[in-house]
């Protein structure tokens, strides 16, 4: 997934083999906050473990169903017979695609692209599904990309297995070709200085980067078949049982993630209500909210967690930068919290993680830091 989170590189840096000594024995891996997913499929696939992930979005339980709701691998090719081909043929046959077409082969100045693009997409020449192509069609995507998304939701098959892979495959190719700087809170503007960014971004076939992620799906597969749910970790938490091995990597930003991924949250959903402002935002009753995602609210969520957690008797393996996040929290604080719970083995590691919605002007888009690796044994 384009621009999300450290842990598939520190799975290569200590955690992987972490989690693999830590479960030794152990029935379950929790995955509370699965994200992307990397730890949810790492455990599944490669220590072939029984998976449960959670996660307040619905992208990121999509993503992680993919691989961990499944025993099986897939055959690739089939999948583009069967979904991506058809789609692409329906696609030709759908209301504005062949003006889409047409302001691709003359797209102007990248301003005029994009202000025509708005115009086509604001227009009745709308496709029979227009839930993309209307929300973010000119804005985050060409009109033949938001096109393109549309006509992959239509097509997907109604298999439960074979959706879960197409649905994730689609999220994948939308986070790849989102035109947008980092986390996709807003769109490129087709000024001087981002314009180039916005025109590279809308002639990405999303197509190709599907079939590339179908590419990487398509062989993972589960040893025993798990569950993904939309859940808060703090609920989810109340229905684990002793001896399961809980991962936790909770939020480190000020601002709710929703804010950040809600593009990829509604190809997940497969809807949306209207949308506004610059970065074309759902309303707010539709955005998912945590409390860890608030300085007033996120150490006391934390510590509530970590009681739940240590009344159900689960080992915990917990990751998070060592110093203090806008959010309020820390490395060293939730040491200190778990502390209070947990018998605490700790091991630190350099990693690069997103400042969500950094830039060079202010604050890098990502940061070295050290991260904290927290092992918690019931007592």
């Amino acid at each position: 997934m384009k621009y999300m989170g450290s842990k598939r590189v520190m799975l290569r840096n200590g955690l992987g083999q972490l989690l693999r000594t830590e479960s030794s024995g152990a029935n379950r891996i929790v995955d509370l906050f699965c994200g992307a997913a990397s730890v949810s499929w790492f455990a599944a696939t490669d220590l072939g473990k029984l998976v449960a992930a959670f996660d307040l979005q619905k992208y990121a339980a999509a993503l992680a169903a993919a691989v961990v709701r499944r025993t099986e691998s897939l055959d690739q090719q089939t999948l583009i017979d069967e979904w991506l081909r058809p789609a692409k043929s329906k696609r030709r046959t759908w209301n504005g695609w062949r003006e889409a077409r047409r302001l691709d082969k003359k797209p102007g100045n990248t301003a005029t692209w994009r202000k025509r693009a708005q115009e086509l997409c604001e227009s009745d020449a709308r496709p029979k599904s227009s839930l993309i192509w209307s929300r973010y069609g000119g804005h985050y995507f060409s009109p033949t990309q938001a096109l393109s998304f549309d006509v992959m939701l239509k097509a997907m098959p109604d298999d439960g297995q074979l959706r879960d892979v197409c649905l994730a495959a689609t999220i994948i190719s939308a986070s790849h070709c989102a035109a947008a700087p980092g986390h996709t809170a807003q769109p490129f503007k087709a000024t001087r200085s981002a314009g180039a960014y916005l025109r590279e971004a809308w002639l990405r076939d999303p197509f190709v980067y599907a079939e590339m992620a179908l590419k990487e799906l398509c062989p993972q597969h589960a040893a025993y078949a798990g569950t993904a749910e939309v859940a808060d970790a703090n609920d989810a938490a109340k229905s684990l049982e002793a001896g399961d091995v809980v991962f936790l990597d909770p939020p480190y930003s000020g601002v709710h993630y929703s804010r950040f991924y809600h593009v990829l949250e509604t190809i997940a959903r497969g809807w949306s209500g209207p949308v506004s402002g610059v970065g074309r935002y759902p309303p707010p009753e539709e955005r998912p909210n945590s409390a860890y995602s608030r300085r007033d609210s996120s150490g006391r969520a934390m510590e509530e967690l970590l009681e739940t957690l240590s009344e159900r008797e689960c080992r915990v393996v917990l990751t998070f930068p060592k110093d203090e996040c806008s959010n309020g929290l820390s490395g060293s604080g939730l040491e200190k919290i778990a502390k209070k719970y947990f018998k605490v083995a700790k091991k630190s590691v350099k990693t690069r993680f997103s400042t969500l919605g950094g830039n060079v002007a202010n604050r890098a888009a990502r940061i070295v830091s050290d991260e904290l690796m927290l092992v918690l044994r019931p007592r």
